[in-house]
């Protein structure tokens, strides 16, 4: 290395990955490039990472370690790599993943060739243990693929968040690193592990001025390691350490403090589910269905309910998956419910029918302007516009209530588990209920819900234990196949066991495929039997 300043440095934040340290460490030691530095930040890991760390320093004195005396997060070793790193030139690799010989003496002279503040590779997706399919790692490598041309100027920074041009992945750049240490001073030191390379590269690329491509990349990424593995998720790390809250909080703030949030509200707002999709694919995926209401409703206390309503709806729109179908397990605690009302809404209708962001703002400019506290929905055939509507009257500051008609087993009694569970799911989300009988008064109460005949005539919840219990068996059984599952046919639900059984032939299949071939099964099992 030479003795004033690097070419590069590597900055390769390090959290108990002992089984993959000492490749991605050869890796980079055995660049042809040989001025350059690693600037190993390990954030307080638990395992034997830091003795492999400090082994390979022992031995190549263009390695240094940084350590956190606490585990921070992704973003601050990253934050703290910056600071420390010497090289002209930065970038990053995650402690799992690896270079391929030669990398990093095509980035250098593609970065001075051109002068560039920003360089582009693709990335190479591989998978360790050869399980995900083909087509999945190929779609991995399309999308990392950059821009096909040279940006200059404030085009970095529009093509990118405007127009969606290329992605804000950090691994796969090469930075000039006065831009970094640039966008540094606009981040907060905060955990954040979740949505921090859209923080990050969302303020590199707004100081940015020349960006180029590289269309033969050198980086090799695993799919199936680290953060970006499948993996159970408790709530409290799923709420506090993989949220990309923090990460949409930093962005918003630094747009708002170059004067620019107004100009790229509307930006801003398309990013936002993106950003988002990965949460709510763990949500779906990987927390314990006992703790998703508990999480959801955590979560939408955390941030903008409208924004995390739009998100979602984006996120399983054209999905198999139903969203009420994951709304599964207890309610920790009761929504709150004034003692009385004293402007309530009773079955209003509005203009916006569909299940929308405009819905939603409705409900917000008729409560505020009449200063409702209350709103009064009548049964909705369609429950997940129920339960949006609850959701945005609760956000826009009046109470929710639901009138029923019928009793607590009705809907079970006529249209199935799944429905009375579906309805179940809906009506936990509102601050109210209200039924034609006290037996259906005390169940709800039992369900950890304000309950009762009428506005003047109801009572706090009475959660029951024995009832908990009940309501856990019977969504365990009905999500047994709820991914694949396809509703029953008007004549009949005799044919679920045969599909059952069908179900582990067939899952790998596409969803519209899945949904043809069960509709023709079923159709012909049906008429065998005479239904």
């Amino acid at each position: 290395m030479s003795e004033t300043q690097p070419k590069i440095s590597v900055v390769i934040p390090v959290y108990n990955t002992e089984k993959y340290l000492p490749a991605c460490l050869d890796s980079v030691l055995s660049q042809s490039l040989e001025d350059f530095e690693i600037v190993a930040v390990n954030d307080a890991s638990t395992d034997d990472s830091a003795r492999i760390l400090a082994d390979y320093a022992a031995g190549d004195s263009r390695i240094r370690i940084v350590n956190h005396e606490r585990n921070r997060g992704l973003l601050a070793v990253r934050l703290t790599g910056i600071a420390a790193a010497r090289g002209k030139y930065l970038l990053f690799l995650d402690s799992d993943d690896c270079f391929l010989p030669g990398f990093l003496k095509r980035l250098w002279r593609t970065a001075e060739k051109h002068q560039a503040d920003v360089v582009h590779f693709p990335l190479k997706i591989r998978d360790r243990n050869h399980a995900l399919p083909a087509r999945l790692l190929r779609l991995a490598e399309k999308k990392s693929r950059p821009w096909r041309q040279e940006l200059l100027g404030k085009e970095v920074f529009r093509k990118y968040f405007v127009e969606n041009a290329y992605g804000w992945s950090a691994v796969q750049k090469l930075y000039l690193t006065e831009i970094c240490r640039k966008a540094a001073e606009y981040i907060p030191d905060d955990f954040c592990l979740m949505g921090e390379d859209f923080c990050f590269y969302t303020i590199c690329s707004f100081f940015a001025k020349h960006y180029i491509p590289l269309n033969t990349g050198g980086y090799v990424y695993y799919l199936d390691s680290g953060i970006s593995s499948g993996q159970n998720t408790a709530p409290d790390r799923f709420l506090n350490r993989q949220s990309p809250l923090q990460a949409l909080r930093n962005v918003k703030d630094f747009l708002r403090n170059q004067g620019i949030l107004e100009a790229y509200q509307t930006a801003f707002s398309q990013q936002e589910p993106r950003v988002l999709a990965e949460q709510f694919m763990r949500w779906m995926r990987y927390l314990p269905a006992e703790d998703r209401t508990h999480v959801f409703n955590t979560f939408f206390r955390q941030y903008d309910e409208c924004a995390l309503f739009a998100a979602l709806r984006c996120f399983f729109c054209g999905r198999d998956e139903h969203f009420l179908d994951q709304m599964t397990g207890e309610s920790p605690e009761p929504v709150p419910c004034p003692e009385h009302f004293n402007h309530v809404a009773e079955n209003p209708v509005l203009q916006n029918s569909a299940i929308s962001v405009a819905r939603w703002q409705e409900w917000k400019r008729m409560i505020q302007e009449n200063q409702y506290d209350a709103v009064v929905l009548p049964p909705d055939e369609n429950p997940e516009r129920l339960f949006w509507d609850i959701r945005a009257i609760r956000d826009a500051g009046a109470a929710a209530v639901c009138r029923r008609e019928k009793p607590h087993l009705f809907t079970l009694d006529t249209k199935g588990l799944k429905s009375w569970l579906t309805e179940d799911r809906v009506l936990r989300q509102a601050s109210l209920i209200l039924v034609p009988d006290e037996e259906s008064a005390q169940w709800y109460r039992k369900r950890n819900c304000y309950a009762g005949i009428s506005l003047q005539n109801f009572q706090p919840p009475q959660k029951s234990g024995q009832t908990s219990a009940f309501m856990r068996v019977l969504e365990k059984s009905e999500l047994t196949s709820a991914y694949y599952r396809i509703d029953p046919s008007a004549d009949g639900e005799t044919f679920v066991p045969f599909f059952r059984k069908l179900d582990r032939l067939f899952r790998k299949l596409p969803g519209s495929l899945r949904r043809r071939m069960f509709g023709t099964l079923t159709d012909f099992y049906n008429r065998i039997h005479g239904y």
